[in-house]
């Protein structure tokens, strides 16, 4: 369970990052828009809620 969550983080971090350099290489360097920046705040959501449940769950782990 441990390994799916560092999984599940791992890719959650790497999202973001993607989106945000795909869109750089989309526009050619070009001014980002408020929907760049939505969508790339957004894509962290996953990260947020693998995090959440990582913690919540180190407490059942234990036991």
């Amino acid at each position: 369970m441990k390994g799916l969550f560092n999984l599940v983080i791992t890719l959650s971090i790497i999202t973001p990052v993607t989106i945000f350099f795909g869109y750089i290489i989309m526009d050619e360097g070009d001014q980002f828009t408020a929907e760049h920046y939505m969508v790339t705040g957004l894509s962290t959501i996953p990260l947020i809620f693998a995090l959440l449940v990582k913690f919540l769950m180190t407490g059942a782990e234990k036991e």
